[in-house]
């Protein structure tokens, strides 16, 4: 049986690896996005459980970023939606990051 990934682990493990605080995450994932704001209060409730990031702002990432922050995008779309993505209903084609 596959082990079942969340949202929040997804975040914890992207904040490690990065070495950064919730505050520092949430400035680094709208840095060059415009009217697109992400608070640390956000990125808290992400890693606790209690929300996750929309949809749409996830799908902005993955088309936006070509680095981490890509990655970090699909890892939470299909943590978030696995009945889309690991049933093969979407799948995406983005330039590999540089």
């Amino acid at each position: 049986m596959e082990e079942i990934v969340k949202v929040e682990d997804v975040m914890k493990a992207y904040m490690q690896s990065c070495g950064m605080n919730q505050g520092q995450f949430a400035d680094a994932l709208t840095d060059s996005l415009v009217n697109t704001g992400v608070s640390r209060v956000s990125v808290t409730n992400w890693v606790n459980g209690k929300s996750s990031p929309s949809t749409d702002f996830l799908l902005v990432c993955a088309v936006a970023y070509e680095d981490w922050r890509r990655s970090w995008a699909m890892e939470c779309l299909k943590a978030k939606l696995p009945e889309i993505f690991d049933a093969g209903v979407v799948s995406f084609k983005l330039a590999k990051p540089k």
